[in-house]
Order: C-alpha cells, then sequence, then structure tokens
C-alpha cells in the first residue's frame, strides 16, 4: 500500500508518501522531482504497520 500527497501552490512543491512493506512502513518527503528524505519504522506485524500508515494518512489530511 502506497499513498502519496503533493502540494504545488504559489512557489512551493512538496510530495509526502507512506509506503507499507510486510511488517514496517517507510515515509518520503521533500521537493517534488527530488530524492527527499525516508524514514522507515518497524512494527511488531503487519497489521500494526497498516494501522500506523493510516494514521499517518489521516494525520497529513486532516490537516488539510
Amino acid at each position: 500500500m502506497t499513498r502519496r500527497f503533493e502540494l504545488v501552490q504559489s512557489g512551493s512543491s512538496k510530495f509526502w508518501e507512506v509506503a507499507v512493506t510486510g511488517a514496517s512502513y517507510t515515509v518520503r518527503y521533500g521537493r517534488i522531482g527530488s530524492a527527499g528524505q525516508t524514514k522507515t519504522k518497524d512494527c511488531a506485524d503487519e497489521a500494526k504497520a497498516v494501522a500506523a500508515a493510516a494514521k499517518l494518512v489521516a494525520d497529513k489530511t486532516g490537516k488539510g
């Protein structure tokens, strides 16, 4: 599961994405066109990784 969000407005063009692989999830963010920064977090099992990623998406979409 991978979710990607982009913000392009008034000189700003950024992206944020989260991907779940097995029992871990990876968050990648930065300027569109760059590799960006990556942070990976391990969880106890795949269900917890999916739940943690879903919570991050909910937080991100809640902010607008």
